[in-house]
């Protein structure tokens, strides 16, 4: 009997695994586009996951009762707690969401105030090494050409 038990954990293991593969389906548009990668990656986990319930309990004797605790595990989790579990995730995830966005847009906005001074700083230097100078040349030649006053 605790093998049939340890089996239908393995089932509500599934069935948590199920939600978060629902909830990133739809939370991310990307993810929407390339579900079926996604898809594959879940069935390759939950295979995993039989072998490694099955190993576990009954040293790979694999028995009819073991697919029938499976799915009773995953239906009993579905039916009771799979609701609350999959808005708990979404929460989760949007939340990240949130976070990441907030992350990026400040960190645009610091390399976006990065670039001016860097802009700026260069912008000045140059005005330094040839503005002024040709300033301080030009006012030179004006002033040694004629006088500024008529002398008579």
């Amino acid at each position: 009997m605790n093998v049939f038990y340890a089996t239908i954990y393995g089932g509500i293991l599934i069935g948590i695994l199920f939600d978060i593969n629902r909830s990133l389906k739809e939370n991310f548009k990307i993810i929407k586009k390339t579900s079926f990668i996604l898809d594959v990656l879940f069935w390759i986990v939950i295979t995993l996951i039989v072998f490694i319930v099955v190993n576990t309990i009954s040293k790979f004797q694999l028995r009819y009762y073991h697919f029938v605790a499976l799915a009773v595990g995953f239906i009993l989790y579905y039916n009771t707690i799979s609701k609350f579990i999959l808005k708990f995730n979404n929460i989760v995830i949007g939340f990240i969401k949130l976070l990441i966005k907030k992350i990026i847009l400040n960190l645009v906005t610091i390399l976006e105030n990065l670039y001016y001074i860097i802009v700026y700083s260069i912008h000045l230097l140059f005005d330094i090494i040839f503005y002024i100078p040709s300033i301080i040349f030009t006012i030179g030649r004006k002033s040694s050409r004629r006088p500024l006053v008529k002398r008579k």
